[in-house]
C-alpha cells in the first residue's frame, strides 16, 4: 500500500528565519536611522521655547437646596448641559473678556501681546491650546471642571488661568442674574408708569388707590433687589491656579525616544517591504534566463526529520531521490577522469551549500568513488558538523610523511604540508576540516598564497573526485580564488528566499573572474501534493517506503 504524498508546504508563510536574516544584513541602516533621527529631534526640541502649564478647578453644585426656605429666597441657575463650559470658555465675548483681564494684569507687555495674537488666532482656527477645559462630571452634570492654561512664562500661565476661571465665574453669575433683572426692570417701568398717573390725576379715591399699588410695586421692587444681590451660578470655585515650577514642554528626552523609535519601525517597515518586492528565485524557470543548467533541486527537509542531523535525513524519500539526480548530472557533466574538482558554493550563507556537498559527496562515494571534501571555508567551518563523525580516525595523504605528527586541519597543512591527514567521515569519502574559525584576514590570504595549487594538486592524489566548501560569493572573494583551479563551480540557491539578482551578481563576479560555472542547485524547494516527489514517496520517516539507506562507514 502506498503511503499518503506530504502535506503542502504554504508558500505564503512568513519565514522568521529570512526575515531576521533581512533585519541582520541591514542591521547598520536600522541602528543609525533611529540615531539620526533622535539626535535631531534632541537638538530641535531643546531649541524651542518653554511651555508652563498651570490649571485651576470650578465644581459645579446642584441649584436645588433641600431647604424650601432657601429655594423661595435664593435665585440660582440652572444646570449646565453637557459641554457648555467649554462652549462658553472659547466663545468670542469672553475671549475678549480674558484678553481685557490679560491687559490690566502686571504681565511684561511682550507676553500679552503674543498671548492675545494666540487665542485672537486659535478663536478664528476653532483650536485651542492656550485655554483648555477637562471635565469630570456625573451623569447628572456635576462634579469638576479644571482649566488649563498655557504660556511662555510660570506667572503668564497662572495668571492665564485665574483670568479664564474668573470671567466664567461672571458669565456663571451673571446668567443666574438674567431673570431676576428683567423682573427688575420691568417692575421699575411699573413704578414711572403709577408715579405719572399719581400726578396727573386729581380724584382723591383714584389718587389713594394708585398711591396703595405704587407702594406694593415698590415693595416687590424691593423683594427684586434682594434676590438680583443674592441670585448665583451652578460655578463653585475649588483650587486656585499656581505657577508651576517646571515647563511641560519640550521634552527633550521623551521627543527624542519617540522620534527614535518610530524612525526604527519605519525603517524596518521599508526595508521589509523592498526586500519582499525584490525578485525571488521560486522555481527552475526564474533560472532559465541565466543560460546556466539546474543540476538538481532539493526539497525543503521538515525540522522534525533533521532530528539526527541532514545526512540521515537525505537516506530516503525525495531527498534521497534529489541527490541521485545530482549525482549523476554531475558525473554526465564532467565525464571520465580522475581528479575531477568541483567547489560549491553560494551568493549568502545559510542557503545550505555546506551540507549539499556532504550529501553529493556521501552520495559519490557510495557509488564506488573516491571522494575528498575540503572545507575551505575557513571563516565560518561547518563541515565536520554537517558529518558529526561517531569517532575521528585520521590517515595520511599520498606523499605524506607518516612519522611527522599529523596535521588534520586546513590551516595546518599550509603550515607543515608534509604531514597532512585526513579524516574519514563515509565509506569512500574523507574530509579535510578547516580547524577553528578564522577571524580577520588570515583566512583569505591562506587561499590566494600561490602555494594554494600546489597542495590541491598534492591533496588530490588517489581521489576522483575533490569537492571544495567555499564561502559565499557576495560575502568573501575565496571562491573567485579557488575556482580556477578546479572545473568549475556549483552555485546553490535557496528556493524563495535567495533574490534572483543576487544570483546574477554572484554569476557576473565570476565572468569578470573568467571562473566556469558549471550550473545551479536549487534547494529547499517546498512540496506540494502535484510534485514528482509526491508521486513516489511519503514522508522521510515512513520507513515502510523509505529508499535504500546509503551505507555510512563510518570509522
Amino acid at each position: 500500500m502506498q503511503s499518503a504524498p506530504p502535506s503542502p508546504v504554504n508558500a505564503d508563510q512568513i519565514d522568521l528565519r529570512q526575515v531576521f536574516g533581512t533585519l541582520r544584513r541591514y542591521a547598520p541602516l536600522l541602528i543609525l536611522t533611529p540615531l539620526v533621527v533622535a539626535g535631531g529631534t534632541y537638538l530641535l526640541s531643546s531649541r524651542q521655547a518653554p511651555v508652563y502649564e498651570s490649571s485651576a478647578s470650578i465644581i459645579a453644585v446642584d441649584s436645588n437646596a433641600q431647604n424650601s426656605l432657601i429655594n423661595n429666597t435664593l435665585v440660582t441657575a440652572p444646570p449646565l448641559p453637557q459641554g457648555a463650559v467649554e462652549q462658553v470658555l472659547h466663545s468670542r465675548n469672553l475671549v475678549a473678556t480674558i484678553i481685557g483681564r490679560l491687559e490690566k494684569s502686571n504681565l511684561p507687555p511682550e507676553i500679552i501681546r503674543k498671548m492675545r495674537a494666540d487665542l485672537s488666532k486659535e478663536l478664528s482656527a476653532n483650536v485651542f491650546k492656550r485655554l483648555t477645559v477637562l471635565a469630570r462630571l456625573d451623569t447628572q452634570q456635576r462634579g469638576v471642571y479644571e482649566i488649563q492654561a498655557q504660556a511662555e512664562t510660570p506667572a503668564a500661565a497662572m495668571q492665564l488661568a485665574q483670568d479664564g476661571v474668573a470671567a466664567l465665574l461672571d458669565w456663571d453669575n451673571a446668567r443666574a442674574k438674567q431673570s431676576v433683572t428683567r423682573s427688575r426692570q420691568s417692575l421699575q417701568g411699573q413704578l414711572q408708569n403709577l408715579t405719572a398717573r399719581i400726578d396727573s390725576i386729581q380724584d382723591p379715591l383714584e389718587r389713594q388707590s394708585l398711591v396703595a399699588a405704587r407702594g406694593q410695586v415698590l415693595q416687590n421692587l424691593s423683594q427684586m433687589a434682594v434676590l438680583e444681590t443674592a441670585a448665583t451660578g451652578t460655578l463653585i470655585p475649588v483650587a486656585d491656579a499656581v505657577a508651576p515650577n517646571r515647563a511641560v514642554s519640550p521634552r527633550p528626552l521623551r521627543n527624542a525616544a519617540l522620534a527614535g523609535l518610530l524612525a526604527l519601525f519605519l525603517a524596518t517597515g521599508v526595508v521589509l517591504l523592498s526586500d519582499s518586492l525584490r525578485r525571488r528565485v521560486n522555481g527552475t524557470e526564474d533560472l532559465l534566463p541565466l543560460g546556466l543548467p539546474v543540476l538538481a533541486q532539493l526539497p525543503l527537509v521538515r525540522r522534525r526529520n533533521l532530528a539526527q542531523g541532514f545526512l540521515p535525513a537525505s537516506h530516503s524519500g525525495p531527498l534521497y531521490e534529489s541527490i541521485g539526480f545530482l549525482r549523476i548530472n554531475v558525473m554526465s557533466m564532467l565525464g571520465e577522469g580522475t581528479h575531477r574538482r568541483l567547489v560549491i558554493s553560494s551568493s549568502y550563507p545559510g542557503e545550505g551549500k555546506s551540507s549539499m556537498t556532504a550529501a553529493l559527496a556521501e552520495s559519490l562515494g557510495a557509488a564506488g568513488q573516491k571522494v575528498l571534501v575540503i572545507d575551505a571555508d575557513l571563516r565560518r567551518p561547518t563541515q565536520l558538523k554537517v558529518w558529526a563523525p561517531d569517532r575521528i580516525g585520521t590517515h595520511p595523504l599520498s606523499s605524506t610523511d607518516a612519522s611527522l605528527p599529523p596535521a588534520n586541519t586546513v590551516t595546518e597543512m599550509f603550515l607543515r604540508p608534509n604531514a597532512a591527514h585526513a579524516t574519514r567521515v563515509a565509506t569512500n569519502v574523507d574530509l579535510l576540516p578547516a580547524g577553528p574559525p578564522h577571524r580577520g584576514d588570515g583566512a583569505g590570504s591562506i587561499l590566494n598564497q600561490p602555494a594554494f595549487r600546489t597542495y590541491l594538486d598534492r591533496w588530490a592524489q588517489g581521489y576522483d573526485y575533490v569537492l571544495i566548501d567555499t564561502p559565499p560569493m557576495l560575502g568573501l572573494p575565496d571562491t573567485l580564488a579557488v575556482a580556477p583551479y578546479t572545473d568549475g563551480v556549483i552555485l546553490v540557491v535557496e528556493g524563495g528566499k535567495t533574490r534572483l539578482n543576487d544570483v546574477e551578481r554572484s554569476l557576473q563576479n565570476a565572468r569578470v573572474a573568467n571562473v566556469t560555472m558549471l550550473g545551479i542547485v536549487l534547494n529547499k524547494i517546498a512540496r506540494t501534493n502535484d510534485s514528482y516527489y509526491a508521486y513516489a514517496y511519503g514522508t522521510a520517516d515512513q520507513k515502510a517506503d523509505a529508499a535504500p539507506v546509503l551505507p555510512t562507514g563510518r570509522g
